[in-house]
Parts: C-alpha cells; structure tokens; sequence
C-alpha cells in the first residue's frame, strides 16, 4: 500500500501525485507541470481538490487503525500450549 495520492491539476489537466500525511485543509502543492499553486479546502467546488483530501483522509484513518491494532495484538498475553 503506497502512501501517495494522485492528484489532477484543474488547470492543466495532468495527474501528480503527493504523499498522503501531508495533504489536509490548508495545505499548497504546486503542480509540477504548469507551476499553478494549488491550495486543498474541504469546502471547494472543485472535485479535483475534494478526491485528493477525501483518499488522504481515508489513508490515514487506515493507517492509524493498522497501529492501533498492531499494538493491541502486541500487548495479548502469550497461551501457553504446555501440553
């Protein structure tokens, strides 16, 4: 599972990508291609911005459930099969 996002410039049209932790509400990305300045808000129109935010969202929210239940798993108590 890679932890990048694609991205679709409204602009130019040309997909990118960026890694998932770093896109939130607020964060800005210039498109590698038309050096637009993109700037990701959860109440944009665009869907272009929305899709990116929403995949990153899930990301991490899967990513942080994977942890937590990593650390669960690690803290059971061994059974022993003695017999």
């Amino acid at each position: 599972m890679t932890d990048r996002v694609k991205i679709i410039c409204s602009n130019c049209r040309k997909p990118f990508s960026e890694r998932a932790p770093r896109l939130k509400n607020g964060y800005q990305v210039q498109c590698p291609n038309c050096m637009r300045l993109i700037t990701f808000d959860t109440s944009s129109e665009d869907p272009n911005i929305r899709r990116p935010l929403k995949v990153a969202r899930d990301f991490r929210i899967a990513a942080e459930t994977a942890l937590v239940m990593a650390r669960m798993a690690a803290q059971e108590p061994k059974r022993d099969n003695g017999y």
